[in-house]
This record gives C-alpha cells, structure tokens and sequence, in this order.
C-alpha cells in the first residue's frame, strides 16, 4: 500500500491466524490492521489450521488467536495514543475483524471487510461497533455457502467491475445449470466444478482497485438475496 510500511505481523500457526499491522512512513495517518483470509492451497496442513473457524460462524480461535499473540493489544495501543486504527479483513479475516469490532468496539476507527465470512447471530445482536463497512462482489455465494453466518450491523456494498453485463449473464447460466439434477446428470460433475471455479474467482476478485467500478448500496433485507442464491 502507497506510504504505508509493515510495523508488525502478528502469526499463530495452530489456528493460521495471520494479521499486518500497517502504519504510514510519511505522514500522520490511520494504522491498520490486515487480516488475511483463509489459508493457502499448500501445504495442506496449513488448509486444515483454518477449515473449523470457515465453516462453523460461532467458533472463535482465531479471534483468541488475535488475543494471544497480541493484535488486540496493538490495537489497543493505537487507540490510546489518540490514532485508533483501521481494521481491515478479507473473507475469513472479515469474519475475524467482526469479531474484534463486537468485542472490542472502542479501540478501532473503523472496520472493512470484503467477502467476508459471517459471525454468530449472537456476536451480531450484541455488537455495538461503529463505522462498519461490508463489501461484496457483485454475485458472490462463497461467503454466504461457507457458514451461513450473519454480519454485524454496518453499511454494505456490492461492486463489481463493470455491472451485470454479457459475462456476467454468462456465468450465472452456468451456476444455475449447476444446481440440475435430472437432464444434465452426466455433466453435472464438470459443471459443478466450473460453478465453484467461477464464484471461488468472484469470491478472490480484486475489483476496488480497478478504474470506475460499479458500486451499490444494499440493505439488510436485501442481503438475503445471496443466501437465497445457493447452489447444490
């Protein structure tokens, strides 16, 4: 990131919790805390180290992780030097940056996740976090298909980089043939593959940094679009 330099990197391997603590080189700006999102394709066992915090919403190792090995104590000198930070999170790094901002409200500026994976409906009731922000690829299913968790209370997006166009049109008639069970039987193993390569794209897409993109305001109510998307 422009002017900004990595401080500390925070790591436990029994959980593969992986956190970046940035701050600028240059001038007087908001930390931030990156939290990656899930593991590697290789070494397999460090897939593994992540699976149980990616598929079940209300686990928390990886937010103990964050405790343990002193992200939340960073965070919480920031905030007591009178600079709170930034906690930014990606997939099940969104997951975990809920978690920190419904725990520990108080010590950040804001929180941002992109595709991020969802939290207990309890964690969600009880959050009293501000300035929170969720982003969504235009179609994503991974992040909903994952847990089935919920997101705390914030401002959600949807981006995309040019809209539903031709493409766009494309790959859904594909996911949705994915979900057939009767006349495309035979194919069905190969269609399926390409619907979990083509929404696992959409679920890793990079689309902020991209020239114009597409970005739309949802709401709560609408959100349940996704889930109401899946395929089988």
């Amino acid at each position: 990131m422009h002017d900004y330099l990595v401080e500390k990197v925070f790591e436990d391997c029994k959980t593969g919790f992986y956190a970046e603590a940035r701050s600028s080189i240059t001038y007087k700006a908001t930390p931030i805390l990156v939290i990656r999102g899930y593991g590697s394709w290789y070494p397999f066992d460090r897939v593994l180290e992540d699976t149980p915090d990616v598929f079940m919403a209300r686990l928390k190792r990886q937010l103990k992780s964050a405790e343990t090995v002193g992200a939340i104590d960073w965070l919480k000198q920031q905030f007591e030097s009178g600079n709170p930070a930034d906690v930014i999170g990606e997939s099940l790094g969104g997951k975990v940056a809920q978690q920190i901002a419904a725990t520990y409200p108080d010590y950040m500026r804001s929180t941002v996740t992109f595709n991020a994976l969802g939290v207990s409906q309890k964690l969600v009731q009880a959050s009293t976090a501000m300035n929170v922000f969720h982003y969504f690829t235009l179609g994503e299913r991974y992040a909903f298909w994952a847990n089935r968790g919920d997101y705390i209370p914030g401002t959600t997006f949807v981006i995309s980089q040019k809209g539903k166009n031709w493409w766009y049109k494309i790959e859904e008639a594909i996911v949705q043939m994915a979900s057939f069970d009767q006349k495309f039987r035979k194919r069905r193993v190969l269609v399926v593959m390409l619907a979990h390569w083509l929404l696992l794209n959409r679920h890793n897409a990079i689309v902020l940094n991209r020239k114009k993109p597409v970005v739309v305001q949802i709401y709560p109510n609408q959100l349940q679009l996704f889930r109401n998307s899946d395929f089988t």
